[in-house]
């Protein structure tokens, strides 16, 4: 070695000792950059999984996108979520992805109660994510021949209990909504008014049903006050200040049975029972009264039929019972002759006879109502009808008062001749007894179009024009007829007004044509001959008894 050699070994094993330190600091620096790298790649996996948290929707829709990127982040070849509920030992499975059929560990109910957070077995990798119940279980596939990715398996341990929490907060949400969506379902399906105001009385909320039956839509009732809304003002039931709405409001009682009458738009005022009470609020927050509010107006004049009814049939039965007892124990007790024996029974007979019919009348009022009515038609001609009456008024000597209008030439009517025979038995009945003592009762007959119209004129006290629609009415007797002290049930034109229906046509009352004093009772029946008439008479005469019955 020459000296040259010796005086630059010194200075190379400095220059190697260099180089081993920038060696080594490299390393450093790499192994820190690397570091610093897969720690940006883990913020990075955890704003991922962030933003799919924050991104909500149901919980199958936040598993399909959570169970993709845990799938990326721990390299595996295919994961799966399953989701337990309370109160049940077994798990649904939410989401998967990737070819993931693995049947699930034996030990998985230990897994679900939380007595076990991370279990491992051959290619396959179960995390619970939270430690409250109910469980949320990951299941990852270990990729064949290499494991899966430890700094993502760790990113994804990082995040385990923000993802339970993302998964309870998605129940939460879809309890929620469902909840939402059977109240709702409720509110609109229901057949009651369901209104609800603010605490200025503005209206925020009305059902489906409080449009058809106060005749506004929802859209325009919101914004306007409940005065407006249900009329109540304008049916004068009360002023702004007796508003129940604005009593539960301001004292916080509910309400349990109110009834008022409101007024629909273009309707007549209706009355309504209504349960009001007030929503509870945050303290501080809006203060809502809710009204739940039935129509009761069918109710109110079912009771006032009932009413009419009983008045009715207690007037029309005390008399006569009181007569057949009084003849009855003049009959008995008294020593009477034989003539006023005989007398006396014949006006037993006749009482009982006017019992019959009022008996009779109520019989067929309540079959009407309850039967379906079975008609058994064929072509009658008018003519016969009121020969057949005209006899049996022959009997009891009123025959010679019924005056006959009917052209020879008219075509046969189309109808049940027993039931078309007591409707015009009734009307002419009716015109005899309410007309004065020898005034004549006139039958006639006309074709308007495709149907035979028959009148019966009298010479009585006649209707009022405004009670014409309620005499047809069960238990409804005119003002000025009541007063006559004429007696009667009020059945009658209601029985004929039925029974004509029943073969499709209408009955109705007028002035004469004449303008003679006195009432025209009318009614339509169909002309014989036409089939497709026919049948569509039956088909009106079916959508009257359904409206009756609706009605009723």
């Amino acid at each position: 070695m020459t000296d040259a050699d010796r005086d630059a070994a010194p200075l190379r094993d400095e220059l190697d000792g260099l180089r081993a330190r920038i060696a080594a600091l490299e390393a450093d620096h790499r192994r820190a950059f690397d570091q610093a790298q897969r720690e940006a790649d883990a913020l990075f996996a955890q704003y991922q999984l962030s933003q799919l948290i924050a991104s909500g929707g149901t919980p199958a829709e936040l598993a399909r996108a959570v169970v993709v990127e845990l799938v990326r982040l721990a390299a595996a070849e295919a994961g799966a979520i399953w989701i337990g509920e309370i109160g049940r030992p077994d798990l649904v499975l939410l989401a998967a992805s990737g070819s993931f059929d693995e049947p699930l560990p034996e030990r998985l109910p230990d897994l679900a109660a939380g007595r076990q957070r991370l279990g491992e077995r051959p290619g396959l990798q179960l995390v619970v994510l939270g430690d409250e119940p109910p469980a949320t279980l990951v299941a990852l596939r270990t990729p064949t021949g290499r494991g899966l990715d430890a700094e993502g398996l760790r990113v994804v341990q990082l995040a385990r209990h923000e993802v339970a929490v993302a998964f309870g907060s998605a129940r939460l949400r879809e309890a929620l909504e469902r909840e939402r969506h059977d109240l709702g379902a409720v509110v609109d399906g229901a057949t009651d008014v369901i209104l609800q105001v603010d605490q200025t009385r503005t209206v925020v909320r009305l059902n489906p049903a409080g449009e058809r039956t106060l005749g506004i839509s929802a859209a325009a009732a919101i914004g306007r006050t409940c005065d407006d809304v249900l009329g109540c003002l304008l049916a004068g039931e009360h002023d702004a200040d007796g508003c129940p709405l604005s009593a539960v409001i301001a004292s916080g009682v509910p309400i349990g049975y109110r009834e008022t009458v409101i007024q629909p738009v273009g309707g007549a005022p209706i009355t309504v029972a209504g349960s009001y009470s007030r929503a509870p609020t945050e303290p501080g927050g809006a203060v809502r009264s809710t009204a739940i509010l039935r129509d009761i107006t069918a109710i109110r004049a079912l009771e006032q039929l009932r009413e009419a009814f009983v008045a009715t049939v207690s007037h029309e039965l005390r008399t006569p019972l009181a007569l057949v007892r009084g003849y009855a124990e003049s009959v008995l007790l008294l020593d009477l002759e034989p003539e006023r024996q005989r007398e006396y029974v014949d006006r037993i007979h006749k009482v009982t006879s006017r019992l019959g019919s009022l008996v009779d009348q109520i019989l067929d009022v309540t079959h009407l109502d309850a039967d379906p009515l079975i008609l058994e038609r064929g072509p009658v001609a008018v003519s016969t009808l009121v020969a057949r009456l005209r006899g049996d008024l022959s009997l009891a000597g009123e025959d010679d008062r019924l005056v006959v209008a009917v052209p020879p030439d008219l075509p046969p009517a189309e109808v049940d001749p027993g039931r078309i025979g007591r409707v015009l038995e009734n009307l002419v009945g009716n015109a005899l007894k309410y007309a004065s003592d020898g005034s004549p009762v006139v039958v006639g007959a006309s074709v308007e179009g495709d149907w035979l119209v028959v009148t019966v004129d009298d010479e009585g006290v006649g209707i009022p024009a405004d009670e014409r629609s309620l005499v047809v009415e069960p238990f409804h007797r005119a003002w000025n007829v009541r007063e006559s002290r004429i007696p009667g049930t009020g059945l009658g034109l209601y029985i004929c007004r039925r029974l004509v229906e029943a073969h499709g046509g209408r009955l109705w009352l007028d002035d004469r044509p004449d303008g003679r004093p006195g009432t025209r009772v009318a009614f339509s029946v169909p002309i014989a001959g036409d089939r497709a008439r026919r049948a569509a008479s039956d088909a009106a005469s079916a959508a009257r008894a359904e409206a009756e019955a609706a009605r009723g």
